[in-house]
Order: C-alpha cells, then structure tokens, then sequence
C-alpha cells in the first residue's frame, strides 16, 4: 500500500433543526468543556443506539484528555475515524449508524453553538489503510487502537454511550510527524517524556524510527525517498531534543 491512500434519526431533517451556527468550529474546548460535550452527546447516542458507542480519536483531543498527558490546555475539535466505526455498525448489520452519529453530533454542535466540524473525521482519506494476509483491506489504526492493551492504556473518555479510545502511541507519533506543524513538535516531544518517564526509554533518532517501522509499517516507511526519510529524521531528531528540556 501507498503511503496514503486516499431506530434511525433522519439526518435531513436534523440537518434543518440541528444546525450549527458555523461550519468551522472557534470554541477552544478545554477538557472540562470536552466532559461536558461528550457527556451530553453519549446521553444521545445511548437513546439513539440503545448501546454504548466507540470512537477511535487521534490528534489533539488525546494531548488534552489523556490523564497522562494533560500537556495542552484545548483543541478547537475532535479528530475521530468515522469510516471504520461505520464498517464495525455494519458487520453489526446497522447500515446507517453514520449517518446517526453525524446527527448526534450536530445537535450537541447545536446545543453548544459550536462551529459543525466541533467532531470530524476530515483526515480520514488520508489515513492509510493494509491488507491482511487473506488480500483484505483493514484499518491498522483502529485496528491496532481497539486492541485490548491500547484500551487498557488509551481510553480517555467512558460513559454509558460513548467510548473514546485514543490511537496507540505510536500511531498519534507517525501521523503528527507526516505534517510537524503548529502543535505537532510538541506533542510528539510530549508522548516521548511519558514514554522515558513511565518506562525509562532513552530515545535515539534510531531508536524511534524503528519503532515506528515496525508499530506502523502501514505509513510505507519503506518507499519513502531518500530525501523524504531524512526531512523525516530530522524531525524526529527535533522532537527528541525538544522531549528532552521537559522536566
């Protein structure tokens, strides 16, 4: 594979009554704001799917949320993967549960008055996907995030209708490294403290690119160009120096 490959509600008429007052979201949501939506939108869900849902999230809502990390003060919005929590409902026999979700969403968006992309999975055609042995295409990264371990480690949010499993570490690793902008240096430096501070790793631009090879083999490391693998060294040298004046 490529490096990226690219009881029902009525979503047309939520569309009418639940709509947000903007498309894009400029409320900072700060963890104590971020209970109090997911709060209120696993309240829906609950009503809506008679059973709790899980979402696997990625970038920002993970460095505010987790009580490991806690090392931003907001995000403007949750990064979720929409298209495999469709493809679970499905193997579920559920065929609109996408279209449930989206509506849940923009009713608390609505609630709230938030902008509409509040919750969004706008970087889900650019996720990569794999093939498995049998020749079928998988998610790796939601695969990977609803393993029992990641659970364990990365659920950062769970009420009676919604689960929040933020992606392994690895994986929050290699997608903020693809871009590297704004929070992203920062955030991986972050993720590499926990990672020396919980089990005394001592990380070496090596080390972490073999990590990240081996955890997530699904970004094509492999193909990379030579140019492009080192631009991407150099980053992971910049985020282990920043790692490194964190007390």
């Amino acid at each position: 594979m490529s490096q990226w490959s690219h009881g029902s509600i009525s979503s047309r008429s939520s569309s009418r009554s639940s709509t947000s007052s903007s498309d894009h979201n400029e409320v900072m949501l700060t963890c104590s704001l971020l209970w109090t939506l997911l709060n209120d939108l696993s309240t829906r869900l609950l009503r809506c799917f008679g059973r709790q849902v899980r979402l696997v999230v990625h970038g920002g809502v993970i460095m505010v949320m987790h009580p490991k990390l806690a090392s931003r003060p907001g995000t403007r919005d949750v990064d979720y993967n929409h298209r495999s929590f469709v493809s679970e409902w499905q193997r579920k026999g559920v065929y609109d549960a996408g279209e449930r979700l989206k509506s849940c969403i923009a009713s608390t968006a609505f609630k709230f008055n938030l902008g509409a992309d509040w919750m969004n999975a706008c970087a889900d055609v650019a996720l990569p996907m794999s093939i498995d042995k049998y020749g079928q295409v998988y998610d790796p990264i939601w695969a990977d995030a609803i393993s029992p371990q990641n659970r364990k480690i990365n659920t950062i949010f769970s009420q009676p209708g919604l689960e929040l499993i933020g992606v392994s570490w690895s994986w929050a690793v290699a997608l903020k490294l693809v871009r590297y902008q704004k929070y992203d240096p920062h955030d991986i430096a972050h993720i590499l403290h926990l990672g020396r501070r919980q089990k005394g790793v001592q990380w070496t631009r090596h080390l972490m690119e073999e990590w990240l090879v081996n955890m997530c083999g699904a970004m094509g490391y492999h193909a990379y160009p030579s140019w492009q693998m080192e631009a991407t060294r150099q980053k992971m040298r910049h985020a282990i120096t920043l790692s490194q004046s964190y007390a």
